[in-house]
């Protein structure tokens, strides 16, 4: 494992084994990854590959849960060879594990290392056929976005893709992240999340051709499901320290659906794709 990270990312503190509870988590939010993974026109890019063997970059690789749900979508011979990047060591030997586990998928190299450092992490040329990068640029400093995205495409073969699947501005993650910031009484330093609008305006500044896919869906959790509610707040601000049912108890009253006596938090969601060439 080749390692290039800092300690100033709310992600590497966040994902760690004890701060997890990942069953809970996607018993609300698999349908973000299910909505991917059943879109005709993501498939299709994926079926432009054939049976071919083809060489991935998952960044922020994350626990490996949708590579898991998208090797059950492929009926082709495809092959993967998959590098992984992600600050968490944690979450990289857990996304292995997964990946070893699939008929289409392998791991391959595994880069510990922030996002902010993956020209230093991974400095090749042309090498990945396709690189994505799913629900993990939340917390990436805006202020480098440019250059990381001019990196990746120096990564991507000629007719390399690129896809990064990412909240909007006015998704409930956002909403609650944002909400979070504003009313927590401790000190910190975190900024807001990156959103797909933040990474639009930064392809239209480098002059980067791209195409959008809009996602809308719903979380929703049973207003007497306390637990669940709890472990997806804390999910939501990546931090597993704060009181989340007292911080929010007035605000999440906005999303309660009296009719079904549940919570409904509305997620919107950008697929954002460009091509080396």
């Amino acid at each position: 494992m080749k390692q290039n990270s800092d300690n100033l990312n709310p992600s590497q503190d966040y994902y760690q084994k004890s701060n997890l509870d990942l069953d809970a988590w996607f018993k609300t939010s698999l349908i973000d990854y299910e909505k991917l993974v059943n879109n005709h026109q993501f498939l299709k890019i994926i079926d432009s590959f054939g049976s071919e063997t083809i060489k991935l970059l998952d960044i922020g690789c994350g626990t490996g849960v949708f590579p898991a749900l998208l090797d059950k979508k492929i009926d082709s011979e495809l092959k993967v060879s998959s590098d992984l990047l992600d600050v968490s060591e944690y979450c990289l030997n857990q996304c292995s594990s997964v990946f070893n586990q699939l008929k289409h998928f392998q791991a391959k190299g595994t880069f510990a290392s922030s996002t902010e450092t993956i020209e230093t992490a991974i400095p090749k040329t042309s090498y990945y056929d396709l690189i994505w990068a799913i629900h993990s640029f939340y917390t990436v400093d805006i202020n480098k976005i440019q250059d990381i995205l001019q990196h990746i495409r120096t990564l991507l073969k000629p007719s390399g893709i690129f896809l990064m699947y990412q909240a909007s501005s006015d998704s409930c993650y956002n909403q609650l992240y944002d909400f979070y910031l504003e009313n927590y009484e401790q000190p910190n330093n975190s900024k807001r999340f990156i959103t797909a609008e933040d990474i639009q305006k930064a392809l239209d500044i480098i002059e980067v051709q791209y195409d959008v896919i809009n996602f809308e869906y719903n979380h929703e959790i049973d207003c007497k499901n306390q637990d669940l509610l709890e472990v997806y707040l804390k999910k939501c601000i990546l931090n597993s320290s704060v009181d989340v049912l007292s911080l929010f108890n007035e605000k999440i009253v906005e999303y309660l659906k009296p009719e079904t006596n549940r919570f409904s938090f509305k997620q919107k969601t950008k697929l954002i794709i460009f091509k080396k060439s």
